[in-house]
């Protein structure tokens, strides 16, 4: 087979890392859509190194992602006004200011996942002969085309997912019959495309499909940086979620769970729990960002900007859940150096790269007995939700079974997560999801009054589509709530 030229793999580079401000950087591009160009199973391995690269970005999980998460929410906040990312925390995105940093890392790793799918389905296999793959993996072709084809759909519905619950309402407010974004799912050949947003029930199903076929291509094993089988089902559960499909998402955790195990994953005890974010690749993390010296966000990393005091601990927080729970192992993850910068320790150092380096953790074996216990009382099985709880809860330093079952309720479980992923970008969403008011007693004073207290009615809690895609495209529809 004729092998893909080297200056075609640095073109490629070049475009997972560019993404101009053009409508969906949809454009088609002859040096990634010419025939022949990609012709062996390890020539689609260097487009997904791509796409990961690409979803290192401050403009992602570099960074944004967790801000958004955690800076729309209560327990995090802006040291001042003038600090990176201030606007999620203030909430003064508008059409004309609103960020395009998200619609632009989606659609312009999209547009390369979608090339790959469609070519790799051209690829000529012999499917039981064994090769040894770039990292020295030996494996039949087929389980090579699969598990490719798998990590690609993996990433595909992990970003369809992020988009939808940053620019659509949440699919339990209206059952998902509002506008989220639009589905590319194919290689636009047109430059005039112009695609009309989907809603959001349609961006689940979409999310559903491509982690439904992804699971089942993925192989069950450890894979340092990259998306497996039990990182793809961990996901699954969290959309099952988001969606009130309590029963799915259940099944899915506890399967997962079990799966994991045997694989010899696990949760961290208590006294590794400190420690354990320092070492990359451990037995609790099911898929993580891996950032090099040579290739992070740098300055503009969550790491840095945690450990530089940019985003701190609210003074509501830390005093309930930190400084007055000191037998709580997670306590130890709010840096006590300075008693009003209180910052997350959850990027530190790791081997020999600063914090500013850091890995960034997605998915870890705690979520899902976190998904698990709370779609067990959202079905009023306290047994099961009590039973997934049990080992999360065990962290504050105190057994469950001190609890009657009249206190294991939703709110209790939701008080985890609260703990749990702190500093993880979780917080805003878990809120809103389950309409939940978000109540900030400790604020800058430029944040806006109606964002000082409210719930999933607020319409700010969604970003309005960049202003750049609505002129381009005269199809779409803004955001309820942002004039036109």
């Amino acid at each position: 087979m004729k092998k893909i030229q080297p200056i075609m793999l640095c073109i490629l580079a070049l475009l997972f890392n560019s993404c101009g401000n053009d409508w969906l950087d949809l454009r088609p591009s002859t040096s990634v859509e010419t025939e022949g160009s990609l012709n062996e199973l390890r020539d689609f391995e260097f487009v997904l190194n791509g796409a990961y690269s690409s979803m290192q970005s401050s403009n992602y999980y570099g960074a944004d992602m967790i801000c958004y998460g955690d800076l729309r929410g209560d327990d995090v906040k802006s040291y001042k006004s003038s600090s990176t990312n201030v606007n999620f925390y203030l909430f003064k995105h508008n059409k004309t200011n609103g960020s395009s940093g998200f619609w632009n890392m989606y659609y312009g790793i999209g547009k390369n996942l979608n090339i790959l799918l469609r070519d790799i389905e051209k690829v000529e296999i012999i499917p039981d002969r064994e090769i040894t793959t770039p990292t020295l993996l030996k494996m039949t072709e087929q389980e090579y085309f699969n598990d490719l084809k798998g990590e690609a759909l993996a990433i595909r519905a992990l970003l369809l997912f992020d988009m939808t619950r940053i620019y659509g309402y949440p699919y339990t407010k209206d059952n998902g019959a509002s506008l989220s974004v639009p589905i590319i799912d194919y290689v636009v050949s047109d430059k005039e495309s112009k695609p009309t947003r989907n809603t959001t029930a349609e961006c689940y199903n979409a999310i559903i499909a491509d982690l439904t076929t992804a699971i089942e291509l993925l192989r069950p094993a450890k894979k340092e940086g990259k998306i497996n089988k039990w990182a793809a089902m961990t996901l699954l559960s969290r959309v099952y979620l988001y969606m009130g499909s309590n029963n799915e998402a259940l099944k899915i955790a506890e399967e997962a769970i079990k799966g994991t195990e045997k694989k010899g994953y696990g949760l961290w005890t208590n006294e590794e729990y400190a420690q354990s974010w320092a070492i990359p690749f451990n037995k609790e993390l099911l898929f993580e960002i891996v950032n090099l010296t040579t290739d992070s966000p740098g300055k503009s990393s969550i790491g840095y900007l945690t450990n530089k005091y940019v985003l701190i601990a609210t003074e509501k927080y830390w005093k309930k859940y930190m400084k007055n729970q000191p037998n709580d192992v997670r306590s130890r993850m709010v840096s006590t150096s300075s008693s009003n910068r209180p910052f997350c320790l959850k990027y530190p150092s790791q081997d020999s790269k600063s914090y500013e380096d850091a890995n960034i953790p997605i998915f870890r074996v705690s979520e899902l007995y976190l998904n698990a216990a709370e779609a067990a009382i959202k079905m009023n099985n306290t047994d099961k939700a009590r039973k997934y709880l049990a080992p999360i809860y065990a962290r504050t330093g105190k057994s469950l079974d001190e609890m009657p079952d009249s206190e294991i309720t939703l709110d209790t479980i939701l008080e985890q997560r609260r703990i749990e992923f702190w500093g993880e970008g979780q917080r805003f969403f878990d809120l809103m999801r389950n309409n939940k008011k978000v109540i900030r007693t400790d604020y800058l004073e430029d944040v806006p009054k109606e964002a000082r207290e409210f719930d999933w009615n607020y319409y700010k809690i969604v970003l309005p589509v960049p202003n750049a895609e609505m002129e381009y495209n005269e199809n779409m529809v803004q955001n309820p709530g942002y004039a036109n």
